[in-house]
């Protein structure tokens, strides 16, 4: 069970991974909030995360609260991209995320749709830069 106090921490990302990832990514409400609203094919998946993990820096992480999965970080130079795992939404965890990173990485750049108010507050209060995408 997860407690408002409980520390999240984050891990590199693994191939181990790719299904849990796979899963989150093609979530309804994930998509709906994604620049790419399409379904993700899981070959297509496991490709993208096979380059992405064969980087110097993958800038991919699973973020844990006493090692349980809640969500996911991306980060591509000055930009980041999140998501709360389904089972997690709507308790604090995107805050806790993006303060995290803001920690360890300082801030950057979430681009978020307009429509997504939940996110825009929580990426500006968390000292992170929006932009809007469409």
């Amino acid at each position: 069970m997860i407690h408002d106090g409980d520390k999240l921490t984050f891990r590199r990302a693994t191939i181990e991974d790719a299904k849990m990832l796979f899963d989150w990514r093609n979530d309804p409400e994930t998509r709906a909030m994604s620049r790419d609203t399409s379904v993700l094919l899981m070959d297509n998946h496991l490709a993208w995360l096979t380059r992405r993990l064969a980087l110097s820096e993958p800038g991919l992480y699973i973020a844990e609260i006493d090692k349980i999965p809640v969500g996911t970080v991306r980060l591509d130079q000055d930009e980041i991209s999140y998501a709360v795992s389904p089972s997690h939404r709507r308790k604090g965890i995107a805050e806790k995320m993006l303060n995290r990173a803001f920690e360890l990485f300082g801030p950057k750049i979430a681009e978020v749709k307009r429509e997504n108010t939940a996110s825009v507050k929580v990426a500006e209060r968390t000292g992170h830069i929006i932009k809007f995408i469409d």
